[in-house]
């Protein structure tokens, strides 16, 4: 009960501090393979790219951190799709349930609106961390990180992704 209690309290502590609900970790760390979701007449994956920016346009005093999530959408239902959002992430070093940090996510690429997808479509939407927070932590270069994604669709449908492992790239 007193564990139990220790991580409830923790978790208020860190939500209260970064002001984002975190995403849990996954009972296992992910394999090589991006974990795919079907639900709600949906089959969906994602894959994510790391990079911190040595070079950044706006000084700063450390690197900022940057995310670029691509989730990939399959409609198998008979009906039209709207909505679909990556809402937030919470990155996780490989092989470790510890958060590295919780971003909120903006729909990025090509998508100046939230598409509609139809029965039997497939897309590609990217996501990137919100500009407005700047991340800059310290992180080696070839440090081996997943994101677990909250996603939301329809009215109110929820679900979780698991990207593979990938490593962080520098910009110099």
């Amino acid at each position: 009960m007193g564990i139990i209690l220790v991580i409830v309290l923790g978790m208020g502590v860190y939500v209260s501090l970064s002001g984002i609900p975190q995403v849990p970790p996954p009972s296992f760390p992910p394999g090589e393979n991006p974990d795919i979701i079907i639900s709600h007449n949906l089959e969906v994956w994602a894959e994510a790219f790391y990079w911190q920016d040595f070079m950044p346009i706006v000084g700063s005093e450390d690197p900022p951190f940057f995310i670029i999530i691509w989730v990939n959408v399959t409609n198998t239902g008979n009906t039209t799709v709207s909505n679909f959002d990556a809402v937030r992430t919470t990155i996780y070093f490989h092989n470790n349930s510890m958060p590295l940090v919780t971003l909120n996510l903006i729909l990025g690429g090509e998508w100046s609106e939230w598409p509609q997808i139809g029965p039997g479509e497939s897309i590609v939407l990217d996501f990137t961390n919100d500009r407005n927070s700047v991340f800059s932590p310290t992180i080696e270069e070839g440090a081996i990180l997943y994101s677990r994604i909250l996603i939301r669709w329809g009215y109110g449908i929820e679900e979780i992704l698991t990207t593979p492992p990938s490593p962080v790239h520098y910009t110099h």
